[in-house]
């Protein structure tokens, strides 16, 4: 991982590219309704991470607002976005091994 602009950590290209080679076999866990991202969102998408460092989130919002909460999510979450297809995003949670 390289340091981001914050000093945070962050995937290079190949460690995105990896990660959403392994996601393409996942099934959303999360949904995200029309309510939007919210607490109770954060708290899923968290339990979901114990399970496992990859979680693919599905959404109902069109492409703009999406956009808005895929990134309202990660900085909830402290995770990452990987990349998204259509209505659904993959997160990684910071801190996690990809190996």
């Amino acid at each position: 991982m390289e340091q981001g602009p914050e000093d945070k950590p962050s995937l290079t290209g190949a460690e995105r590219g990896k990660l959403r080679s392994l996601a393409q076999t996942l099934d959303p866990k999360v949904f995200v309704g029309k309510a939007g991202v919210n607490a109770g969102i954060a708290k899923l998408l968290e339990e979901a991470f114990r399970n496992s460092d990859l979680v693919k989130v599905r959404f109902t919002a069109e492409r703009e607002e999406m956009d808005k909460q895929t990134q309202e999510l990660a900085k909830l979450t402290e995770s990452e976005v990987i990349g998204h297809v259509g209505r659904t995003a993959t997160f990684f949670k910071l801190g996690t091994d990809i190996e």
